[in-house]
């Protein structure tokens, strides 16, 4: 039997505190004065459990410190090399974030959990997301964004019916492509294009953004103040592109908007040469040549 340790540390006695276990068992055990036990309970608000230990939602609420902005904090053990957050109770280990999603959907997650704020880790129950839920969010973004249907398969043959992954707004990317280049990286290979390429489309509607009157702002680069498109090394007028969604076929000559509204893109608005002599033709024979 290994010798009782006689000088415990502040988180030696912390690590017993959070697993539930009593004043008197931790002073025992880690042979130190129960009076430095009971303050540390005291400083950390750690709850005074007599007949049994804490719950796994106790126990992982002793870990998390609240920040600004509703985010929460992960005090406790993290994972050595991701730094992701880690917890052991009874025994068994789980995810912090997963318990987190459960206390807010009531339902065990589904697949990787992780928060969908800006603060690094966040644990706070609103910020958290299961493979599910983002899923489900990231259809919703893109069917917004009127990105087109998903290919059935990626550049690499990999049936995107089953490897699909989104990026945030919603576009697509095969994810076993992504496997297998993080895998090629760790094995000190280049790997290949992994993602499908983004469309010029999917360029396109990533940088609009719809507002009253039926118009649709520009939200991307500009070129001498004309919306533009940039796919690799080649740039493309916004306005070409939204009209060839609108019309289905490619544009006579320049296209302009005809609403008013500064760098509006919206399909509808859009007119090409041989559809502004049409308006002109329309507008001489109603109301005859202007003097």
């Amino acid at each position: 039997m290994s010798p009782r340790r006689r000088n415990a540390t502040d988180s030696d006695i912390l690590v017993m505190l959070k697993d539930g276990h009593s004043n008197q068992r931790i002073s025992r055990e880690l042979r130190c004065d129960k009076h430095r036990v009971a303050r540390l309970r005291r400083q950390y608000g750690i709850p005074h459990v007599v007949l049994q230990p804490l719950t796994l939602e106790q126990k992982w609420a002793t870990y998390t410190r609240p920040v600004d902005g509703g985010h929460l904090e992960w005090t406790g053990p993290r994972g050595t090399s991701s730094n992701t957050p880690v917890m052991r109770y009874k025994e068994a280990g789980y995810s912090p974030a997963a318990i987190a999603f459960e206390q807010k959907h009531g339902r065990p997650s589904q697949g990787y959990v992780k928060a969908e704020c800006d603060y690094p880790h966040c644990v706070a129950p609103d910020h958290v997301n299961d493979e599910a839920g983002r899923r489900q969010a990231r259809l919703q973004e893109r069917a917004a964004r009127g990105l087109r249907d998903i290919p059935t398969e990626c550049v690499r043959g990999h049936e995107l019916a089953e490897h699909v992954k989104f990026e945030p707004d919603g576009t697509a990317y095969c994810g076993m492509c992504k496997v297998l280049d993080k895998r090629a990286q760790r094995a000190g290979i280049t790997p290949s294009a992994g993602r499908r390429r983004m469309s010029l489309e999917e360029r396109f509607q990533r940088h609009t953004e719809p507002v009253s009157g039926g118009h649709v702002r520009w939200t991307g680069s500009t070129s001498h103040g004309t919306p533009v498109v940039r796919q690799g090394s080649s740039t493309h007028s916004a306005y070409k592109v939204a009209f060839r969604l609108e019309y289905g076929r490619e544009p006579v000559g320049p296209v302009t908007s005809g609403c008013g509204m500064p760098s509006c893109v919206a399909g509808a608005h859009l007119e090409d040469r041989p559809m502004r002599q049409r308006t002109h033709e329309l507008f001489t024979a109603i109301f005859g040549e202007t003097a």
